[in-house]
């Protein structure tokens, strides 16, 4: 319950301070990162066959038709809690047909700390469809170069976290190929997220 919590006044505050949030790609701003159902670039197969730092190997199912990925930490104080009750939301605002069809994944980019417990943990705090997964540092690499996702490490001096990473907060859609369709630029309403998921999802 204490963590229910913790997650409840995160994403208060997150609301309350994200827009000011900077991010830290040069395409994030919503007119380069316009959407299209064109393949915009493909990541490796492994996607579906992560490999987690302390040697633990999870396959996802490769028979849905869509599959959206977010890339965050479970320690991120703001901006992935807001980004993942958006999902949240958006799952709710979509018919079964179309859930059936489709996987969240929460990808982390801090696999030192966020074992695939905890991240699966976290991700399942928000909505139960969201899969929690913890790639190795090389995997997580390859996967985050063929998106453009950035993250960066950054020390934080006299602080019990020691490190905090900064990361830029897009919501990628992919098919079963691995092929990336669109991505979707952070949002605190999940309307462009359902918009999104309908027209790759037609009923």
């Amino acid at each position: 319950m204490k963590y229910l919590a913790w997650i409840a006044l995160i994403i208060v505050s997150g609301l309350a301070g994200v827009m000011s949030f900077q991010w830290f790609s040069a395409d994030s701003s919503p007119k380069q990162a316009a959407v299209s159902n064109k393949v915009i670039a493909t990541v490796p197969t492994n996607l579906f066959k992560i490999t987690s730092s302390d040697g633990r190997f999870t396959e996802l199912d490769n028979d849905k038709q869509l599959y959206i990925a977010y890339f965050g930490f479970t320690h991120c104080p703001d901006v992935c809690p807001t980004s993942l009750a958006v999902l949240s939301a958006a799952l709710q605002g979509i018919s079964e047909p179309q859930r059936q069809q489709l996987q969240s994944l929460f990808v982390s980019v801090d696999p030192k700390r966020d074992d695939p417990e905890t991240v699966s943990t976290y991700a399942g705090y928000f909505h139960p469809d969201i899969i929690g997964l913890s790639p190795q540092e090389g995997q997580l690499l390859g996967l985050t170069q063929s998106l453009g996702v950035y993250y960066k490490y950054v020390d934080i001096p006299d602080s019990q976290l020691e490190y905090s990473v900064d990361h830029n907060s897009f919501f990628y859609f992919l098919n079963a190929q691995g092929e990336l369709l669109a991505k979707v630029p952070h949002t605190l309403d999940p309307e462009p997220l359902v918009t999104k998921i309908q027209q790759l999802l037609p009923q």
